[in-house]
């Protein structure tokens, strides 16, 4: 990475991540353009719950993105249910709303947004690297010597830079009627593991609307087990929503020198994704962050140590719970005391290491249950 550069960045992908990256890059003085493939602000809508460390990373621009507050999740396996309250909720967003309030933030701090741009190719030059871009049917070519990646999974940026394709799962929900029994402050939570060995999702929306549904491992299953699900359940979709999310298999360097230029990723394109409910919002953030800091400092940012130790630790818990059987969610549930219950109202998801180390604390027993899968399980090998 150049050190003492003051060159302008070019990012590919208007994403939450890449907009984010941008508006805090301009903030720290640099040109910044971004080039996004759509004509207009207007991502695809999808409902998702993170914690409340995005809004302390995001301060109030995230807070128009909040369609509701989760107070409580109710955990189900078979006939078994417990209730974790929440001391701070969680909040329900819209996605497309989250996009385009960043894109306002990004475009006052002085950030070039060019819309209609998709980048089709980047090879490296010997002056940096030069984007293949397309634009009204015609093509232009732009040159930089830094280039943030922030256009997803399937990123062009990251493959025509070296970095391999990622492993992906199948996300799909669908937005239904809230259950008139449901008070919209309580998310549900079921374990299936013979249907996914994630879990099943009820996240209320609003006092009328919820979004319901999975992570799997093979999209047309995914799908079918979620028709199943909400049949079972008695409730009929309005809509689907679906997408390919990255599967954190293990760290991968965010940053790479391409001959003299400086490529970087953040987002689903670096797989900042917690593999234990694959969500991406707030590690997403934290790894852009780390781009920043790494460029505006020149070197690379301890931000990334920390980001690994916290995928690190979201994968360990994967593992083990991608061996668990109906039976050991049975258990688990039955081991909920009231001091393990009080870990997880005060810690978050986003501090994986700290709640691990708390719960076991506060219940042996649910660390010797996750050891026991690793050791006697042949039920499950979780693929990653």
């Amino acid at each position: 990475m150049s050190r003492g550069s003051s060159a302008p960045v070019m990012i590919v992908g208007g994403s939450a991540t890449g907009l984010f990256t941008a508006e805090r890059l301009a903030r720290g003085g640099r040109e910044v353009t971004v080039l996004e493939g759509a004509d207009r602000w207007e991502p695809e809508r999808r409902t998702l719950i993170v914690t409340r460390r995005m809004r302390e990373l995001l301060g109030e621009v995230g807070n128009p993105s909040v369609v509701n507050t989760i107070n409580r999740f109710e955990l189900l396996t078979d006939s078994r249910v417990e209730t974790v309250e929440l001391d701070h909720p969680d909040l329900v967003i819209e996605r497309s709303t989250l996009v385009r309030r960043l894109a306002e933030r990004a475009e006052a701090a002085g950030v070039d947004l060019r819309m209609g741009r998709r980048v089709r190719a980047l090879r490296s030059a010997v002056d940096g690297v030069r984007l293949e871009v397309g634009c009204n049917g015609t093509t232009e070519e732009l040159r930089a010597t830094t280039v943030v990646a922030a256009d997803g999974t399937f990123s062009k940026v990251a493959r025509d830079a070296g970095w391999p394709p990622l492993s992906t799962l199948p996300l799909m929900q669908a937005i239904v009627r809230l259950p008139p029994n449901l008070p919209r402050d309580t998310a549900k939570v079921w374990f299936r593991p013979d249907d996914t060995p994630y879990f099943y999702w009820l996240i209320p929306e609003s006092s009328e609307k919820a979004a319901i549904g999975l992570i799997g491992e093979d999209g047309a299953r995914t799908r079918q087990c979620l028709e199943r699900f909400l049949d079972r359940e008695g409730l009929e979709p309005l809509e689907f929503q679906a997408a390919r999310i990255p599967r954190y298999t293990e760290w991968i360097d965010p940053c790479r020198r391409l001959g003299v230029a400086d490529i970087y990723l953040v987002g689903d394109a670096a797989a900042h994704v917690k593999v234990t409910t694959v969500g991406g919002i707030v590690t997403g953030f934290r790894g852009a962050l780390g781009v920043v800091e790494t460029i505006l400092q020149g070197r690379q940012s301890g931000l990334f140590r920390q980001l690994r130790r916290e995928l690190g630790w979201h994968r360990w818990l994967r593992q083990s719970l991608g061996r668990f059987s109906q039976d050991d969610y049975g258990v688990l549930l039955d081991v909920l005391t009231p001091h393990a219950k009080s870990v997880l109202r005060t810690d978050t998801r986003d501090e994986p290491g700290r709640v691990v180390l708390r719960l076991s604390l506060a219940q042996p027993r649910l660390l010797l249950l996750a050891l026991r899968t690793f050791v006697l399980s042949s039920v499950r090998p979780i693929a990653l």
